[in-house]
């Protein structure tokens, strides 16, 4: 008996190692806008996973990961869509009208940030004299004491929006957060 036990259970260590390995291999095929992503599937989040407060790309679009090795409360997303399709949605209100859908951008690398509103909600504009009271963040207040606060930035870049949703705490590297977000999308596309 013991022996069948043994056999059995290296039967079953056998075939939940090849999944695994037949899964970390398989990479998420995605298009955007006329890119084509073959995201690795450790990077995206699973459907049945899906967080409620992330809006579901449609058909072209998708979300990964930026680092999925971090504590799960420090996990970046990242939303990645056509920036058409968002300036289509925004349909002229809201803060991405005047960001990414402008027909002068407003460059917001290489400056600090400029933090209006109050401690429930508040944003964050580029310290120039162009991307005044222009928010490229959105953030609110969580519930829990002493936890920084939600953030979502939406960023354009060609014909792509991301959207990164990371904490206040993490605003001053939002720059190096988008650059590393580029470098991972550069890296996938085929």
């Amino acid at each position: 008996m013991g022996a069948a036990r043994q056999k059995s259970s290296a039967f079953s260590f056998a075939v939940g190692a090849t999944a695994l390995l037949l899964v970390s291999c398989t990479n998420g095929q995605h298009q955007v806008s006329g890119h084509r992503y073959d995201v690795p599937v450790a990077y995206l989040i699973p459907g049945s996973s899906f967080p409620f407060f992330l809006p579901e790309p449609k058909d072209e679009g998708f979300i990964f990961i930026l680092n999925p090795e971090a504590d799960l409360r420090r996990r970046i997303l990242v939303v990645v869509e056509g920036r058409a399709e968002v300036c289509r949605r925004a349909n002229g209100s809201g803060y991405v009208s005047k960001t990414i859908c402008s027909p002068k951008p407003i460059e917001w690398q290489g400056h600090e940030w400029l933090r209006n509103g109050d401690d429930t909600f508040w944003t964050y504009s580029p310290n120039t004299s162009s991307g005044a009271n222009t928010p490229f963040v959105s953030c609110f207040k969580m519930e829990t004491e002493g936890r920084s606060g939600l953030c979502s930035a939406t960023l354009g870049v060609d014909d792509l929006a991301l959207t990164i949703k990371l904490k206040d705490d993490e605003i001053p590297a939002l720059e190096a957060t988008f650059q590393k977000a580029m470098a991972m999308l550069r890296s996938w596309e085929s």
